[in-house]
């Protein structure tokens, strides 16, 4: 499981060539229900505090790899990243990993149907707990076609134009993703509380389908910022904190 972005230092019209090995890879059992019971805990104490939110973020973080599963489990992907960004030419990464809790629910259907590529050269999500069962419980959407190649000009007219699309009613960003289901371009991807699924984010195209009922919560690692897309992935990220 890797995920290529640019490197941060080179130039910005250095194009960037993505390993094809980049299906998604699914842990089952590693992380302890005890654990997630807690982190759950802290995000009900916390509903509707951003601030907070950002603090159980890295809370949350801290208590899965209290998990010997989950240490040994990290360290081995976070390796073969690195190995495989190295044989691009990529050996100064940030090391420090950068830790979201993901709550949806039937009040955040703007972050739903968004599809979009990740900044970072590694994503894991840990699922936290699931909305109900329906064809709107906010599942991971996967899209089958990775792009092989990428450059920095590139990569920011591809945020750009998904910026575009996050802004399109939610009626017509859901039509097109079950299109796209239905054309077989993309996979729905269901997930078990405790397991760990990793994947390329910056060569998959990737996003969730909105939550009608409940609420869904996901705790999100992205490892290895290049920083490939001109310092815009991180000003949003900056934003939404």
């Amino acid at each position: 499981m890797q995920t290529m972005s640019g490197a941060r230092g080179h130039s910005p019209a250095k194009r960037i060539q993505i390993e094809t090995g980049v299906a998604l890879k699914s842990f089952h059992d590693v992380i302890p229900l005890e654990a997630i019971a807690e982190i759950n805990e802290a995000i009900d104490r916390s509903f509707g505090s951003p601030p907070q939110r950002a603090q159980i973020s890295l809370m949350a973080a801290e208590l899965i790899r209290r998990s010997e599963a989950f240490r040994q489990l990290e360290g081995t992907i976070c390796a073969n990243t690195r190995s495989m960004a190295a044989q691009a030419g990529k050996t100064a990464l940030p090391l420090q990993p950068f830790h979201v809790i993901r709550c949806s629910s039937a009040a955040t259907q703007a972050e739903s149907h968004c599809r979009h590529y990740d900044s970072h050269l590694l994503t894991l999500l840990i699922p936290l707990q699931l909305a109900p069962e329906s064809d709107a419980n906010g599942d991971l959407v996967l899209y089958r076609r990775p792009r092989l190649s990428v450059s920095t000009p590139g990569n920011v007219i591809c945020k750009i134009r998904h910026g575009i699309q996050r802004g399109l009613p939610l009626s017509w960003r859901k039509w097109l993703t079950w299109h796209d289901l239905r054309r077989g371009n993309c996979d729905r991807v269901p997930v078990q509380v405790g397991s760990v699924y990793a994947f390329n984010g910056f060569a998959l195209q990737h996003g969730n389908l909105d939550v009608e009922a409940g609420q869904r919560r996901t705790l999100l690692i992205h490892y290895y910022d290049p920083g490939h897309s001109l310092g815009l992935s991180e000003m949003l990220r900056r934003a939404r904190h």
